[in-house]
């Protein structure tokens, strides 16, 4: 799951206005941000590694991962998550 912000009146309309988290695949979060509906907000991250360029070893770091990317980056055990507050969930828009 991955936090995001809807770009345009049809990305609002088919998720929600705001930060929202959704589940999108690899594929549909390229999709999506390619084609300017929606952007990544940055999430917090500790670093857990001593070789990650992002920062040193126990830093906080803001950044914007795309889903598959930072699943490699915590599967790996380079960062995890911090997450201070989470995002509203997208409901699925009905009728529109």
């Amino acid at each position: 799951m991955n936090t995001y912000r809807a770009l345009t009146p049809a990305a609002v309309a088919m998720f929600a206005e705001g930060v929202f988290e959704a589940d999108f695949t690899p594929d549909q979060e390229k999709d999506l941000l390619g084609a300017g509906l929606v952007e990544l907000v940055p999430r917090r991250y500790e670093v857990l590694s001593t070789n990650y360029a992002a920062g040193a070893q126990g830093d906080e770091v803001t950044l914007a991962l795309l889903r598959e990317n930072e699943q490699v980056l915590i599967d790996g055990g380079h960062l995890k998550r911090v997450d201070a507050k989470p995002a509203a969930k997208a409901a699925p828009r009905k009728g529109k």
